[in-house]
């Protein structure tokens, strides 16, 4: 069992490495995202593995941080979108 926990670990940390090495320089929302998918992916596996009792306030955590990590959007396409609505009315 603690060698899967550190398995896991390990397909993480390359996956995380993997998502640096492909980012452009810098942190936009895209590069966030990216990052975040993986870490909460990682956690998430973990935090499976290693207490069965917690699994169901864990996931329910990761999922809050999931769906806050997904819905974040560009506030500037969003201002030219809601300035194209008003015009067309």
């Amino acid at each position: 069992m603690c060698y899967l926990v550190w398995i896991v670990a390990v397909i993480g940390l390359t996956a995380l490495i993997g998502v640096f090495g492909h980012m452009k320089p810098g942190f936009g929302p895209f590069n966030i995202r990216a990052v975040s998918i993986v870490l909460i992916a990682t956690f998430a596996a973990l935090l499976g593995l290693k207490d069965d009792n917690a699994l169901t306030a864990s996931m329910g955590i990761l999922g809050g941080i999931a769906g806050y990590v997904f819905g974040i959007r560009n506030s500037a396409k969003q201002e030219e979108k809601e300035e194209e609505d008003d015009q067309k009315k």
